[in-house]
Formats: structure tokens, C-alpha cells, sequence
């Protein structure tokens, strides 16, 4: 990877819910960052999104880091939605077959760098945004009916139901987004628990903020929470620092 990467992330129960199902990953090594947020009840929801980030991240060294080459974006895309079929599969599986497990699901989102391309990916509501040149762009939309079918709604008021989870349908189909990467861009993935309390503008506020990436995350988990933290709240900051 021709860029250097910086990454930090956290996670916060929130003031409402007694356990936490979101789960991350942030790997600077591999050039992969994850997020995921549970679905299910009996605690299942928090075994759906740890399981969901520890067999996307195998396959995902499977379908790339074993290969010393560059891939095209065509195989960036196709390599990718293997990963979520194989991941999916899994929990799938493992919901049909463990009563306690039964109906359990995860929205999903991931990045992941190969050479200068940037790769977005998701299910569900767990969001990506980029911070480029001051601007903050979401690169990412809701699989959720309400958004997608009412966009005038008042989201605080309607949460609407999600149309595409992880581990909950036999079948899975991620969006998959590509863009070029350039030095100082910051990318953010959370949980509906931070984009659901904090406004865009308000998230890029505190993005555009003085601090180091941890401090920004800290800050952005402290205004979830300050908003009434009614769920779990992930946050998941990585900055390109320039090329090596």
C-alpha cells in the first residue's frame, strides 16, 4: 500500500441497553477496518456481530493478502462479495442450527485499501462517511424501508425496519463502492447508535476539530451519549497520512 495509515476506534455500551452488540475491527496491517452491530435477542445479537467480524476478517485474508498482486476493481468487487456470502453462510447457519441463536443478525460495514483504491462495503444501517478537503460526504445508504421509501420522515421519531442484515436470509447483497484514495482523507464508520443521535453537520464538526484521531473518536461517543446514548455507540476513525 503506497500510503501510510493511521486508525483508532471505540466503543461505548450507551446510558439505555445493559450489553453491548456492537463489535469493530481496525487493522492497519491488513489495510481492513470493520464494524458491526447485532440484531437478536438472548444476547444472540452480540455473538452475531463478533462472529461476523472474526469470519469476514479469515476470508478476507483469504481472498486477499494471500495473493502478493495488485487486483483490478473487478476482482476487488467480486472477491469482496465472497466474503460476505462465506460470512454470511456461517451465521446463517449457525442461527438455523442454535435455539438460542435463532433469528440472530448484524448489520455490517467494511473498508478495506488495495494499492490507492479504497473499497466501501455494507449491510444494514452501519454507516461509512469521508472527510475530504473539509467536506464530509456519507458513502454509504440505509438498507432500511423507511429511509429508503420515505426520505422526508422524521428519523428520531421512526426507525424504520432494515431491509438487508447479515446471517438472517440464506442469500446476502452488500453494496460494494470504489473510490480513489488521496493523503489526509479520514474515513468514519459507526453504529446507528452515533448517526442516530448526531446530525451530519455535527458529526463533521467534531471531525474537523484540532485533535488527534482518538481524541475525535472520544469526542464523538461523549455527544452520542450527551444526546441520550439510547443504543450502543462504535466509532471507527482511520486517516491517510500520505504516500510512503
Amino acid at each position: 500500500m503506497p500510503f501510510t495509515l493511521c486508525s483508532h476506534g471505540g466503543s461505548d455500551v450507551g446510558l439505555v441497553r445493559t450489553n453491548n452488540e456492537d463489535c469493530w475491527l481496525s487493522s492497519v496491517e491488513q489495510g481492513l477496518f470493520l464494524l458491526a452491530d447485532g440484531l437478536g435477542g438472548h444476547q444472540s445479537g452480540e455473538v452475531a456481530s463478533k462472529e461476523a467480524v472474526e469470519l469476514f476478517r479469515k476470508e478476507f485474508i483469504r481472498a486477499f493478502r494471500l495473493c502478493d498482486r495488485e487486483f483490478a476493481d473487478v476482482e476487488i468487487i467480486r472477491s469482496l462479495r465472497g466474503c460476505y456470502e462465506k460470512t454470511n453462510d456461517s451465521l446463517f447457519e449457525m442461527s438455523s442450527t442454535h435455539e438460542l441463536l435463532k433469528g440472530m443478525g448484524t448489520t455490517f460495514c467494511s473498508l478495506s485499501f488495495h494499492d490507492r483504491t479504497a473499497a466501501i462495503s455494507h449491510v444494514g444501517d452501519s454507516r461509512a462517511y469521508l472527510l475530504r478537503n473539509g467536506h464530509l460526504e456519507q458513502l454509504t445508504r440505509d438498507h432500511c424501508w423507511t429511509r429508503r421509501f420515505l426520505p422526508k420522515i422524521d428519523e428520531k421519531r421512526c426507525k424504520g425496519v432494515l431491509t438487508r442484515a447479515m446471517g438472517t436470509t440464506s442469500e446476502i447483497e452488500p453494496t460494494i463502492r470504489l473510490l480513489k484514495v488521496r493523503s489526509q482523507d479520514l474515513f468514519l464508520l459507526c453504529s446507528d447508535g452515533l448517526s442516530d443521535m448526531l446530525s451530519h453537520e455535527e458529526i463533521e464538526a467534531v471531525l474537523k476539530q484540532p485533535m488527534t484521531i482518538g481524541q475525535r473518536v472520544r469526542m464523538l461517543v461523549s455527544q452520542a451519549k450527551k444526546k441520550g446514548g439510547g443504543d450502543n455507540v462504535t466509532v471507527v476513525l482511520v486517516e491517510v497520512q500520505g504516500e510512503t
